[in-house]
């Protein structure tokens, strides 16, 4: 086996730099900004990535709460919540945990959240803005969280190159793959998207200078899939339980450091830029004035 020549391009020290930037800000103009997570009976990978939120917005200045309903509540009481909370005028930011209780029209409940308030890109006018280039505070985390990975590394930089998305999520696929096409959004790459529907999904991946995959699919991308020194950023996540506590890993299989030029860790890459990310939209709902768009 090859000895792993992959730099990594580590999330901590971009999630760092942004983390600092939210929380120097909130102290000088003395705001707390309040972000509300609608939960709908909860399992417990969804309260442990809360719970990983709230940490985060107290060391930060900013208030993280939980609205619960319970598990049986119905389509009308979930939009009726999610209206009452985005009339608030103390709740900055909102967001919803999904996946809903089956029979939900999660559209529905998406449309209830005032495009101010939706931090985590999740309404039809955030990702209007997202997909025709324009800048705003409301691009989904994620998507968002791979632009900034891409950009602060300048070997890593789409401009002119092409790229490669795996995956069409709205949450991450689409998005991403618009903002890398975009001359606005720091993007101006030339993208290619690949999904279940993809004759020859390898063919393409193995023409791309940057190659980001978001497919949910562990260890999907194979050594060979992968262009000698290409970009690869790495945005699935998969938790599994083992004997002394829990191992995580991504869509990209450990073999890929060994072609490619740079690659995001998993964990240590996307995860904390998407979180770091977050607390810059709530905090930047609160003070719309002091947050320029980053892309």
């Amino acid at each position: 086996m090859a000895e792993p020549s992959a730099n990594l391009l580590r999330g901590a020290p971009i999630a760092a730099a942004i983390r600092a930037s939210v929380s120097d800000a909130l102290k000088q103009h003395g705001v707390v900004p309040h972000l509300v997570n609608v939960i709908v009976g909860g399992d417990e990978t969804s309260l442990s990535y809360l719970g990983a939120i709230d940490k985060l917005a107290g060391k930060l200045g900013l208030l993280s709460s939980r609205h619960v309903l319970p598990a049986d509540a119905d389509e009308d009481a979930i939009v009726a919540a999610v209206e009452g909370l985005g009339a608030d005028p103390g709740v900055h930011g909102l967001m919803i945990q999904f996946p809903l209780p089956r029979g939900v029209d999660a559209r529905r409940v998406a449309r209830a959240v005032p495009p101010l308030k939706d931090v985590d890109g999740l309404t039809i006018e955030s990702l209007g803005a997202c997909f025709s280039g324009e800048t705003r505070h409301t691009a989904p985390a994620t998507a968002a969280a791979v632009i900034e990975l891409l950009l602060s590394e300048p070997a890593c930089d789409p401009a002119g190159k092409e790229v490669c998305v795996i995956g069409r999520s709205l949450v991450v696929g689409r998005p991403v793959a618009a903002m890398l096409a975009s001359s606005a959004q720091g993007g101006n790459a030339t993208v290619s998207m690949c999904h279940r529907g993809t004759a020859d999904t390898p063919a393409h991946a193995r023409r791309a200078d940057i190659l980001v995959v978001a497919a949910g699919v562990k260890h999907l991308v194979q050594r060979d899939w992968v262009k000698p020194g290409a970009v690869v950023v790495d945005v699935g996540t998969h938790a599994e339980p083992t004997d002394t506590g829990w191992t995580v890993s991504g869509d990209v299989h450990p073999d890929v450091a060994e072609v490619a030029g740079w690659l995001t860790p998993v964990p240590g890459g996307v995860g904390p830029v998407t979180n770091a990310v977050l607390m810059r939209h709530v905090a930047a709902a609160a003070l719309p004035d002091v947050f320029e768009p980053a892309w």
